[in-house]
């Protein structure tokens, strides 16, 4: 595995993951030391992964995840002493549909999400963006609610209005990504990349070279870089695909990853 990374309790953390790790440290120690829960920030896959790993060194405590809906893939954290029981509530969190011209616009998940965030809120305000193939929800901060109503008027193009709904009134989201099994040579970023979108290994070190590579949402020009366990990959054009397992090697020796991929 790569060198560069930190053995802490048994998983393997990247460098540019230490940030989150000392934020998730400060909050495991405070609810501990305070005996109160603590809540997070929504966190993506790789951070629950993270998040799971730390906690396992404090006596005591527990974690209790919820999104605004069942298998919601962003998700914010509650870590609490073990006679806790949370209530939806207690998650703080804001559901909006967003009502657009249907008639005249196709909207995508990387606009909405690219008009969020540019109203000024970071991305880890922001939970999960569903659609049922025509409508769009997405999940923020409680607090946000007030600021966000105000700033979002457009996306992209097009005007818009956030309605806010109940957990009650959610859409059945439309799942468009395939679950497979690949088989491949190393965990490197770009064999992963050229295997499931079939590119030639230089055609996909190029997407990474020129920045068209994310890596859990953070930007990532290291070809070389080593995948791993609940990683999720955004390669521009493309689309997006998750490791769900890695499941061990092939008898010639590969490596077989389970994967989730979406492609545009």
């Amino acid at each position: 595995m790569d060198d560069k990374k930190t053995i802490i309790g048994g998983g393997f953390f990247r460098p540019e993951e230490k940030t989150f790790i000392d934020k998730i440290s400060d909050i495991l120690l405070k609810a501990q030391t305070m005996y109160t829960p603590q809540l997070t920030d929504f966190l993506n896959l790789r951070e629950q992964t993270i998040l799971n790993n730390l906690i396992n060194k404090y006596d005591g405590l527990y974690v209790h995840y919820f999104g605004g809906y069942e298998n919601a893939e962003r998700v914010r954290g509650i870590i609490a002493p073990d006679y806790f029981v949370p209530k939806e509530s207690d998650y703080e969190i804001a559901m909006y549909e967003i009502r657009y011209p249907e008639k005249f616009a196709n909207l995508h998940h990387g606009q909405i999400l690219g008009s969020l965030t540019g109203s000024g809120v970071e991305r880890d305000r922001f939970g999960d963006i569903i659609t049922d193939g025509e409508n769009w929800q997405f999940f923020v901060f409680n607090s946000m609610s007030d600021y966000i109503e105000d700033q979002v008027k457009k996306i992209g193009p097009y005007k818009i209005h956030l309605i806010a709904k109940n957990f009650s009134e959610l859409l059945l989201p439309k799942d468009e990504s395939t679950d497979e099994t690949i088989t491949i040579q190393s965990l490197r970023l770009d064999t992963i990349i050229a295997d499931v979108y079939d590119l030639s290994r230089q055609n996909a070190k190029s997407l990474v070279d020129h920045g068209k590579v994310q890596i859990n949402w953070v930007v990532n020009k290291n070809a070389s870089s080593f995948v791993t366990i609940t990683d999720t990959l955004s390669v521009r054009g493309f689309g997006r695909i998750r490791v769900n397992d890695i499941m061990g090697r092939s008898r010639n020796n590969k490596y077989l990853l389970s994967v989730n991929i979406i492609k545009k």
